[in-house]
């Protein structure tokens, strides 16, 4: 009888204080209720601090561009260096051969690369006529994007695979390279999915 007096004591005398810790624990946010609501942070770390959003422009950098390239001589991690300038594919063609073999897994990476990297510009098809022509709203006067390469064109279907690597890692055009983020082997099975678009519209268009 005497140890649930005391207990019946220790909780009269601190369940009070623990309901008013935990009231002003939900006021402070720090419980919080509402998933929407801002917590209370005592050492808000990296949380919040000035970024720039990708596409965004910059005040800060003379070209006003948001996004930066490696600094020269550099790699970044997982990326790789790329030795060609954008013109110089006649270079690429005399020293790459696509060094994978054709399989489903290869397919399966290069269409989960394009989906990630190529539709947006030249659609899931690989015809160029991706969001940036279809879904943008252009004012009066404005002249809109570029429409990219049809990448199952005869004309892109004559480019050999070293060529096509070339471009896809040194850019061409408006189009950026990717050899800076995108690996070697990604970039190869990039290559070997390009030419089952472009089977795929030469089967159905019998050319």
């Amino acid at each position: 009888m005497k140890i649930i007096k005391n207990i019946l004591l220790i909780l009269i005398t601190f369940l009070p204080v623990v309901l008013l810790i935990y009231y002003l624990l939900i006021k402070l946010n720090i419980i919080a209720t509402d998933p929407k609501a801002q917590p209370f942070e005592i050492i808000a770390d990296m949380d919040h601090h000035k970024k720039l959003l990708p596409q965004s422009t910059s005040d800060f950098f003379p070209d006003s561009s948001a996004f930066r390239y490696p600094v020269l001589g550099t790699v970044p991690r997982f990326g790789s260096f790329y030795k060609f300038e954008m013109t110089e594919y006649e270079k690429a063609e005399s020293t790459f051969t696509n060094p994978i073999e054709n399989s489903d897994f290869v397919l399966q990476r290069g269409k989960n690369r394009f989906q990630a990297l190529c539709v947006p510009c030249h659609n899931q098809d690989g015809k160029g006529k991706g969001l940036i022509i279809t879904k943008v709203q252009l004012k009066e006067g404005e002249e809109g994007f570029p429409e990219p390469a049809d990448l199952t064109s005869k004309n892109t279907r004559n480019y050999s695979d070293a060529r096509l690597f070339h471009i896809l890692s040194a850019g061409q055009n408006l189009m950026y390279p990717i050899s800076n983020r995108v690996n070697e082997i990604d970039r190869w099975c990039l290559v070997h999915y390009i030419r089952f678009l472009q089977k795929q519209v030469q089967d159905s268009t019998n050319e």
